[in-house]
């Protein structure tokens, strides 16, 4: 977003230059940035305090939390959703083996060096329906169908969802919906280039973590399954939404 069509973004980059009042912090690369950290409570509250949903400052918000980010904005400054979802068993496999070497996230935890997968999936680290979770703000505790249910919903009735193995095409249902082509964001890539742009960070992405596969109904995918089993059926009801329902949201 910030690269190719060269948003102001607010997500975890700010964190560097959060202070108590709002900028626009450019990067030597030429991507920009509002000094806000998006990625947690506490940083969503501070932008909050700081105005940030009425500053107009960031074309674009990325972030987990849903529910915290959403009360940023108010009935003047709305904001718009938009989701990119990953097959959620797909995506903790790559998260336990991008984790074992991300030194710099600050999810990192040398609680992971000795760990192999098996164990990360039976232990308490092990991803526990993230997505269902974060869309139903119920951080802790059981889930039940109706939190399921709950999610449905809000995917359906606040998101434009995005399926990342589907990527391109999500991309552009995103940009034709929300007219990002017809915007010049001012940022390091001309309008004439973005296409290009999207294909090389298709090709070659930038947070790319190379890690094995496991194959499904064997036993990693299937213990990574009984403790993802409710965001398996949402993100079969996101591809339902993609390919059905929100395919000709756009023209």
């Amino acid at each position: 977003m910030s690269h190719c069509f060269g948003m102001i973004e607010a997500n975890e980059v700010g964190r560097p230059n959060v202070k108590d009042e709002l900028e626009i912090v450019k990067l030597d690369n030429g991507n920009r940035y509002v000094n806000v950290d998006m990625s947690n409570p506490d940083g969503i509250e501070h932008a909050k305090e700081l105005g940030f949903g009425s500053s107009g400052l960031a074309n674009v918000v990325i972030t987990s939390w849903f529910h915290d980010a959403a009360s940023v904005f108010d009935n003047d400054h709305k904001g718009r959703c938009f989701v990119l979802l990953r097959h959620p068993i797909r995506r903790a496999v790559s998260m336990f083996y991008y984790l074992k070497d991300a030194t710099w996230e600050n999810t990192y935890s040398e609680v992971y060096n000795n760990m192999d997968i098996e164990e990360y999936a039976t232990s308490q680290y092990a991803e526990d329906n993230w997505m269902t979770r974060f869309l139903t703000n119920e951080m802790n505790g059981g889930l039940y169908d109706r939190h399921l249910d709950l999610a449905k919903e809000v995917l359906e009735s606040k998101c434009l969802v995005g399926i990342m193995e589907d990527f391109t095409a999500s991309i552009k249902r995103f940009d034709q919906y929300f007219g990002w082509n017809k915007i010049d964001f001012g940022g390091p890539v001309s309008m004439m280039d973005r296409g290009g742009c999207v294909a090389r960070v298709i090709q070659q992405p930038d947070n790319a973590h190379p890690h094995p596969s496991y194959e499904e109904g064997g036993e990693v995918w299937n213990l990574l399954l009984e403790k993802n089993k409710y965001d398996l059926a949402l993100y079969e009801y996101a591809r339902h939404l993609f390919y059905d329902v929100q395919v000709d949201i756009v023209s």
